[in-house]
């Protein structure tokens, strides 16, 4: 799967000063989105005019092996104010095949997604803007949240996906890398609906299909589509 490869390799270059954060237990998950009022609230990351960014990657290269959590910016602690924030998630895994272990895998991957839910941390995901902002209650931040902590937590979730093998999770409250991270959402968006497309067997004439510009820029999208069909 080299779908996402060009996209990873940009993104790695944004985030090559990016520390990797000590483990640290995940933090506590409320199993449900939590509502963090204005007036709870220490800080904001994403709001408030700050730019804020989103996506997920897939790979089976070697970019990686290990799992880990990695901060450019500052951490939680050190933050007093809204700050900028991305969210970006880096995946080793098995090949998708092109049958149903193959759809649970892009499910699953989605479903962490929308469905980590770290206590005092509220999260609000855009499907349309690819943004991520996320409240912090003054709580949290007293009880003594961290990037570390929260990143452990999706660690967990993503690793339970079947064909995942290694997890990367990168927040970052640097401005001039979200903003330099942002262009890539679209793009790795228009390539998962594709890959969601193909993995659905829908026949496609690609003369007027309105994912071809996608096939015709991704490297090895177009084969495994044109392969899909026979």
């Amino acid at each position: 799967m080299k779908l996402y490869d060009s996209i990873i390799l940009q993104t790695l270059s944004v985030l090559e000063k990016a520390k990797p954060l000590s483990p640290a237990p995940a933090w506590p998950d409320s199993g449900a989105s939590e509502l963090v009022m204005q007036r709870d609230a220490a800080f904001e990351l994403g709001g408030s005019g700050e730019p804020s960014v989103n996506y997920t990657c897939v790979t089976t290269g070697d970019f990686f092996a290990e799992s880990g959590v990695f901060l450019l910016g500052n951490d939680l602690p050190a933050l007093k104010a809204d700050a900028p924030f991305a969210r970006i998630v880096l995946l080793l895994t098995d090949e998708i095949s092109e049958d149903d272990a193959g759809h649970d895998m892009i499910r699953g991957m989605e479903f962490v997604r929308y469905h980590v839910f770290p206590k005092g941390y509220m999260v609000r995901v855009s499907s349309t803007s690819y943004e991520e902002q996320v409240r912090v209650s003054k709580a949290a931040v007293k009880s003594g949240i961290s990037f570390a902590a929260v990143g452990a937590d999706y660690l967990e979730k993503y690793k339970a996906v079947p064909g995942v093998k290694a997890v990367r999770v990168c927040f970052i409250t640097d401005k001039a890398a979200v903003e330099a991270l942002k262009p890539n959402a679209k793009k790795v968006d228009d390539i998962t609906k594709t890959l969601s497309h193909i993995l659905d067997g829908l026949e496609a004439d690609c003369g007027h299909c309105s994912l071809k510009a996608v096939c015709d820029e991704v490297e090895g999208m177009r084969e495994m589509h044109l392969g899909k069909k026979k």
